[in-house]
């Protein structure tokens, strides 16, 4: 991805806590929605703090339960800050197409569990409701739970011409 877009700051947060009490604490079918707020509002957060202006994801509509518009619109919620979803009309043929050119394929396919296959519900809502989102959230911490996220990442710089990936495959690993 640095050879299409020059230097770029690849931010690691540490998220499994966030991740541990929202299952311990929230109904199984919000899970997903939970989630994806607190992801979004950390990002929105880390986004500010180094005087970016949005947020670009690469959601496509209906690729998965979290990807509805009734669920954009639940994650949504948490920040005014603007989220860009450039890939949000493409079906899966054609981003697939894109990660073949920017050469993000073969990282995409990598068999490695993340954070949303360990913790994801077998039952996503697809139609999140608003309200009982909001009161689901209530029984997180969400600030304190967002401030040692925030203070825990670690940001590594990577460079044009440097193979990343294969050099840092352990590394990379364990994130996964």
């Amino acid at each position: 991805m640095a050879g299409f877009a020059g230097s770029i700051q690849f931010i690691q947060v540490p998220f499994t806590k966030v991740q541990e009490e929202i299952k311990e604490k929230v109904p199984e079918g919000y899970l997903m929605t939970i989630q994806r707020r607190m992801m979004l509002r950390i990002t929105a957060a880390i986004a500010a703090s180094r005087g970016d202006k949005g947020v670009f994801t690469g959601e496509s509509l209906g690729q998965v339960a979290s990807q509805t518009l009734e669920s954009m619109m639940a994650i949504n919620d948490v920040t005014t800050m603007p989220v860009l979803r450039p890939l949000v009309s493409m079906d899966k043929t054609e981003i697939i197409k894109i990660a073949e050119q920017i050469d993000t394929y073969e990282l995409s396919i990598l068999p490695f569990e993340d954070c949303c296959t360990i913790f994801t519900p077998p039952a996503p809502k697809t139609r999140p409701d608003l309200e009982k989102t909001r009161n689901f959230e209530k029984l997180i911490d969400v600030d304190t739970l967002m401030a040692e996220a925030i203070n825990g990442i670690t940001v590594t710089e990577i460079k044009p011409g440097e193979n990343y990936m294969n050099q840092q495959e352990d590394v990379f690993a364990e994130l996964l």
